[in-house]
């Protein structure tokens, strides 16, 4: 906490640390998304919330102008789209966790902004499927192009890649939502913690303690998640990806409450990040537990003493 404390104090003490940080950062976005770009992200947001909105979009501007520069001059002509589709990705993550950042500091609701975020994903996904008559077909010679390009490896066996394309390609709107959703919701609470170990220490941790998705987010996925078992389709299993991550948080929230009671020992809360990121196979099993553990908690009568 000393080092995001003395880290926040440093790229908030002059305006050209904030910019070199978020240029360095957004640039290595560009080859390696993530972290990176959940970094660079929550720079502009915490300059936000420090310093204002004008300030916060001219340090978003100065990452998505590195990621810009260094997508183009990368970019190998035969794969324009895939460089379109990445800087729409960057453009949309950066000046999403800015207009996330512009509303909690307007209404100081972590809940409304997490809310918000995730209607604007399943909007996009529900959008795409309204406009495109096979959404699928768009992400199909991508997908198909990154799967041969793993052939040597052995990690798809040749006889279950063609079903792997299909599978992965009809439903890659609805991960790329859940992916920016993870993204632009972890830049927004990273940077409001870094912003309140400078202006109010533990008012983040009580923020992210009381966050829910409410009864209309919950009951919408419970819909999403009971159709999506009798009927596996294109749009439902798009929706579902925008739920886990939402679902996620909202385990995390309810990780840290439980610990905030004393039901959940320090070593535990702790076990239960380094599990998210290591290895790949406990990350899933992870993921998994705490989307139930979300869904579970979202219908539980809210505690007034759990902040």
């Amino acid at each position: 906490m000393t080092m995001h404390r003395a880290l926040a104090a440093w790229l908030t003490a002059r305006p050209w640390r904030a910019a070199f940080a978020s240029a360095s950062t957004g640039a290595l976005s560009a080859w390696f998304p993530f972290p990176f770009v959940i970094f660079a992200c929550a720079i502009a947001v915490l300059v936000l919330l420090q310093f204002g909105l004008e300030s916060g979009i001219a340090i978003a501007v100065t990452g998505v102008a590195a990621a810009t520069f260094v997508v183009v001059a990368d970019l190998n002509p035969s794969a324009w789209v895939l460089g379109v589709v990445l800087l729409g990705f960057l453009f949309g993550l950066f000046f999403g966790s800015v207009a996330l950042a512009a509303l909690l500091k307007r209404t100081g609701s972590m809940n409304l902004c997490v809310q918000i975020a995730v209607l604007a994903a399943a909007a996009i996904v529900l959008t795409v499927h309204a406009v495109l008559d096979d959404p699928g077909s768009f992400w199909l010679p991508l997908v198909q192009e990154a799967i041969e390009a793993t052939a040597d490896t052995g990690l798809y066996p040749e006889s279950e890649r063609g079903a792997i394309v299909q599978m992965s390609a009809r439903t890659m709107w609805g991960v790329l939502a859940a992916l920016s959703l993870a993204v632009v919701l972890g830049a927004l609470f990273l940077g409001r913690w870094w912003q309140s170990l400078l202006s109010a220490p533990g008012a983040f941790g009580r923020e992210y303690r009381r966050l829910r998705l409410g009864v209309v987010l919950g009951t919408s996925f419970t819909i999403v998640f009971a159709l999506l078992l009798w009927n596996n389709s294109t749009l439902l299993a798009s929706l579902a990806w925008v739920g886990l991550p939402a679902l996620v948080f909202q385990g995390l929230a309810a990780a840290h409450r439980s610990k905030a009671r004393g039901k959940l020992n320090r070593g535990w809360l702790a076990a239960i990040y380094v599990l998210l990121v290591v290895p790949l196979s406990n990350s899933v099993i992870t993921i998994c537990a705490l989307a139930v553990w979300g869904f579970i908690d979202n219908w539980r009568k809210p505690n007034p003493q759990s902040a």
